[in-house]
């Protein structure tokens, strides 16, 4: 079975750089680019937040066997807990990449509320 280790360079920090990265990129391409809606901001988000977390997995899985670690063995031998402890520490990587979203979210809603000005002064001069 694979433990996780202790954090390091390889198995921490770039997995998170990777996944802090897609936090900050990823929102551009879920939440709709013109949006007047704050239901849609907060849809693109989620569906960000989701990707990350599932992204998360993948990075780890990739950092453990890019070390050695014979995961492929463990998915065979147990997928259940093998699943659970990637998902764990993609899990525990949102409380970096958590904070950036929610950065990322808060700007989004402060574009479209300067859109939904810009509307309001157009509709108030015509």
């Amino acid at each position: 079975m694979i433990e996780a280790d202790a954090i390091g360079l390889w198995n921490t920090g770039v997995p998170l750089l990777v996944l802090c990265a897609l936090a900050l990129g990823l929102p551009r391409l879920t939440v709709p680019r013109d949006t007047r809606d704050h239901a849609e901001v907060r849809r693109g988000i989620a569906l960000a937040a989701v990707l990350v977390l599932l992204a998360g997995v993948a990075v780890f899985v990739a950092a453990y066997a890019w070390r050695g670690a014979e995961v492929a063995r463990a998915v065979a031998v147990m997928p259940v807990a093998t699943g659970l402890l990637f998902l764990r520490l993609s899990g525990l990587s949102a409380l970096v990449w958590g904070p950036l979203l929610g950065l990322v979210w808060l700007n989004q809603a402060q574009a479209v509320e300067a859109r939904r000005g810009e509307d309001a002064m157009r509709e108030g001069r015509e």
